[in-house]
């Protein structure tokens, strides 16, 4: 079974070096919240992150390309409470995740190669997570799964430039697996069963690292 299996990859690594392939990076925000059980009388709001990595493109037909792309994601919700008096809920709690994320993404361009969309799936490993009461930080690390899965929507421009690609993209990605296993009704955990969603708006530059031949 090995054998053919070498074969192809040797077969497959020359056509990858004579693609069209781009190197780029980005940064950006995330708006991102948590979606599921909820505490009683509170509900989950957006909490703003940063998202910044480096990503190789590499094309396999005219008009798409795979794309690889680690990078640092910081997802994370607010908790809002009802509060007995008042009309409007109490922000009471920040909940930060910190992750080392590798989007693996299928991009499909318009054939003058400016709007883009794109899909695929984020493995995320985490780094370190916390709860944030304003007054003090709890960790979480031992309480959250430490890989999280997400999948991917979105849609991009490029605007070229006298060398390489300025761009900006949107992004909605969504939790496919829950932070944790613990039912709403465990009030010793800090989450219940919930999972990430949000939207992300990144900028970047990218250089093309092969000529395109068209």
């Amino acid at each position: 079974m090995k054998k053919p299996t070498i074969l192809i990859l040797l077969f497959l690594f020359p056509a990858v070096l004579i693609s069209q392939t781009s190197l780029g990076f980005f940064a950006g925000l995330n708006n991102s919240k948590l979606k599921g059980d909820s505490p009683k009388k509170a509900s989950y709001k957006s909490l703003m992150g940063l998202n910044a990595g480096i990503y190789l493109d590499v094309q396999f037909h005219k008009i798409v390309f795979l794309s690889f792309q680690p990078s640092y994601s910081q997802e994370g919700t607010r908790v809002s409470y009802k509060v007995t008096n008042q009309d409007k809920a109490v922000d009471s709690l920040r909940i930060r995740f910190n992750y080392f994320s590798l989007p693996i993404l299928v991009k499909i361009t318009s054939t003058n190669k400016k709007w883009y969309a794109l899909s695929g799936i984020e493995t995320g490993y985490l780094l370190n997570s916390f709860i944030d009461n304003g007054a003090e930080k709890e960790n979480l690390n031992d309480d959250i799964l430490k890989i999280n899965v997400a999948i991917i929507f979105g849609a991009g421009l490029r605007i070229p430039l006298r060398f390489g690609r300025f761009f900006i993209e949107l992004r909605y990605t969504q939790g496919l697996i829950n932070l944790t296993d613990e039912p709403l009704e465990d009030t010793n955990s800090a989450i219940p069963r919930v999972k990430t969603s949000g939207m992300k708006l990144f900028a970047g530059y990218e250089i093309p690292l092969t000529k395109n031949k068209e």
